[in-house]
């Protein structure tokens, strides 16, 4: 088998040319092939997965499978690093670390083909999944959809993020809640438009925004207990100072990990759009476009898995994070187990300059093996 010091080397390698093409959501021509490349002379079959998403499969003849998950894609950001390995597509950049959990994965793959021909042979087969559109929340929902856990029979998924916030090298997780629910939601306002000088002729959509913001924020900051998270990013109305705005728009995020807490601030968004209409005469439609469920990770796998990590420095995560992961899809299909994995950078995710230390791969490496060899 390959040593971990030429394992590592490889990696790195992979990690920087990978960085240099960041892609986006299911476009991702340039980071599929290149990773169909590194699989190609491995003695996994390889499966083309939700357009240019990847499964590397390692049959060893075992009646189902467990599957290890990385993703693909970038961000429409700027990259302003002064790297050897920058981003060559104006506008793209691997801003959230992916190309390291894909330098992970195949360097994973390489372990696991170097095993497989000294005669390894696991308790499960093994699926590799490289999945596209995280950034997007559609990639893993579009992979739930079709029969990718039936064709390959598998019974648990495991998947790890880059962490900047803890030490280098530190794998991190939780039983139970882990992640938040993260969800997007629109709200419209249609009012009626009249001169600033005569407001009574008109109905005031940016008024009316004014006030669902406020409300909305009061009810979650005094009636909610649990932990939870509302925020609107952008606010849009009106075209000149003169004239009262018959249309507004805000566009926010709901974080949470209760059902009942996130069902009772839909409900608050519907009463206080029906009283605004009442005392305003402007009509509030509040509508969530997307979301996904919290990641929850499944406490019978942690409790089986956590002692084999002892040796590679584990430790429990202090607490659940409001950052959201779409890993939670696949939770709701098979048990699962998702992990951070400590950059120790301090560069906050979906920086401009997001960067990290190369040596962390081999540690993601480490860990998914541990995984493997105590299944």
């Amino acid at each position: 088998m390959k040593e971990y010091s030429e394992l590592l080397e490889r990696s790195v390698k992979y990690r920087r040319d990978l960085h240099r093409i960041p892609e986006l959501s299911f476009d991702l021509p340039k980071t599929g092939a290149y990773i169909r490349n590194v699989l190609k002379p491995l003695s996994c079959r390889v499966d083309d997965i939700a357009g240019y998403g990847v499964a590397a499969v390692y049959d060893f003849g075992k009646k189902d499978a467990i599957c290890f998950r990385c993703d693909m894609d970038a961000l429409p950001i700027q990259e302003v690093n002064d790297l050897t390995y920058i981003s060559e597509h104006d506008g793209k950049m691997h801003a959230c670390g992916h190309d390291s959990h894909m330098a992970i994965m195949l360097g994973f793959a390489e372990l696991i083909d170097d095993k497989k021909s000294e005669g390894f042979s696991p308790a499960h087969n093994v699926v590799l999944l490289f999945q596209p559109a995280e950034e997007t929340i559609d990639g893993a929902l579009k992979i739930c959809n079709t029969d990718f856990f039936e064709t390959y029979n598998i019974k648990e998924i495991f998947g790890l993020h880059n962490w900047p916030t803890l030490p280098k090298g530190q794998i991190s997780s939780i039983s139970g809640p882990m992640m938040a629910k993260s969800t997007s939601v629109d709200v419209h306002f249609s009012g009626v438009s009249a001169h600033c000088g005569e407001p009574w002729k008109g109905k005031d959509a940016l008024h009316a925004a004014a006030r669902f913001l406020t409300e909305i924020y009061d009810y979650v900051d005094n009636e909610i207990n649990d932990n939870c998270i509302v925020r609107f990013g952008k606010l849009t109305s009106g075209t000149v100072r003169n004239a009262i705005s018959p249309q507004a728009e805000l566009l926010g995020t709901i974080r949470t990990f209760s059902e009942e807490t996130w069902q009772s601030i839909l409900d608050e968004m519907d009463r206080i759009a029906s009283e605004i209409y009442k005392d305003m005469g402007v009509k509030v439609t509040p509508e969530v476009i997307k979301y996904h469920p919290a990641v929850i990770n499944n406490p019978a796998v942690y409790e089986r898995v956590i002692p084999f990590l002892d040796k590679l420095g584990y430790k429990e995560l202090d607490n659940p994070v409001m950052i959201a992961e779409d890993f939670s899809f696949y939770q709701e299909k098979v048990p699962a187990l998702f992990f951070f994995l400590g950059t120790g950078s301090g560069i906050p995710l979906h920086s401009v300059n997001y960067d990290m230390d190369d040596s962390v791969i081999l540690q993601g490496i480490r860990l998914f093996e541990a995984i493997l060899l105590n299944e």
